[in-house]
């Protein structure tokens, strides 16, 4: 599968311990350097933060983890650490009055790609029961949130968008169109609170699961809300200790709130906590 060139910077790192992802500077890095009591975080991307993992030049890297993408391996058989720290995800949403309760990245793709196999432009092609309504697609993909290049990799498998698609709009537009067009259907990183409902997703591709699950945080943690790529949090196992005060704050919910401001699903709190209890067991 095609899949994005949306998280990979190309710029150079400096030696840091804590690198990866460009959705985690700012506030968060600086709640790393401050848990640390040093400048410990240099977040370039995800590209990058690999390599200078890979390389010794870091000691733990958040990635932005593909499909099917393998962990990266360290030279010397030096072990490492896995922690599903978040999941940048794309929510569906419609008109609160619309009949859809879920729907599969088929009829998504069918929606919002240019040269779709079978073209919904209505919701009675998708649901032949439904109401002939003409859909209105957008997204709202603000700063940092990545919906549209997500979206565009795992539904679309690099299609352009059709050309009516109304791309990157507000989130206050996005919330305007959830509460007064009955044929919307908008692609969002977070649900909008009183703004609309948000629809199950199913996979359904070949040898994947059909099973339409909600974005909660337990079905995104667990991977099976499929519109989602995970921040997966690497550490050198031999270097647990040394970075356990910048980890405890990075697993506590302080840091939990700042990634959800960011637009990202956290780790639930109970797995946050097993995560601390890892610390405490090695």
């Amino acid at each position: 599968m095609r899949l994005l060139i949306f998280f990979l910077s190309c710029v150079a790192l400096r030696a840091a311990d804590f690198v990866g992802s460009d959705l985690l500077q700012g506030p968060v890095a600086q709640g790393i350097n401050q848990a640390a009591g040093k400048t410990a975080a240099d977040f370039g991307g995800t590209l990058p933060g690999r390599q200078a993992f890979v390389d010794g030049r870091a000691t733990a890297a958040v990635l932005m983890v593909r499909d099917r993408e393998v962990a990266p391996v360290l030279t010397g058989k030096i072990g490492v650490v896995e922690f599903r720290l978040a999941s940048a995800v794309v929510v569906v949403a419609t008109h609160r009055t619309n009949r859809a309760e879920q729907i599969t990245l088929e009829n998504l793709a069918n929606t919002f790609a240019r040269d779709p196999r079978s073209p919904a432009r209505n919701w009675n092609d998708i649901d032949p029961a439904a109401r002939s309504e003409l859909i209105t697609p957008a997204v709202s993909s603000p700063a940092g949130s990545m919906v549209l290049e997500i979206f565009q990799g795992l539904a679309l498998e690099g299609q352009p968008f059709r050309p009516d698609v109304r791309l990157r709009i507000e989130p206050e537009l996005a919330a305007d169109l959830l509460a007064s067009r009955a044929g919307s259907i908008i692609l969002i990183p977070r649900p909008l609170s009183g703004r609309g409902k948000v629809l199950q997703v199913a996979d359904g591709r070949s040898g994947r699961s059909a099973t339409a699950y909600s974005p909660d945080e337990n079905n995104v943690h667990n991977g099976d809300y499929p519109l989602q790529v995970p921040l997966i949090l690497y550490v050198r196992q031999d270097r647990l200790s040394e970075l356990s005060p910048a980890l405890r704050w990075l697993f506590s919910d302080e840091a939990a709130a700042l990634l959800e401001k960011q637009g990202l699903f956290p780790a639930p709190k109970a797995a946050r906590t097993r995560f601390v209890q890892r610390l405490d067991t090695r």
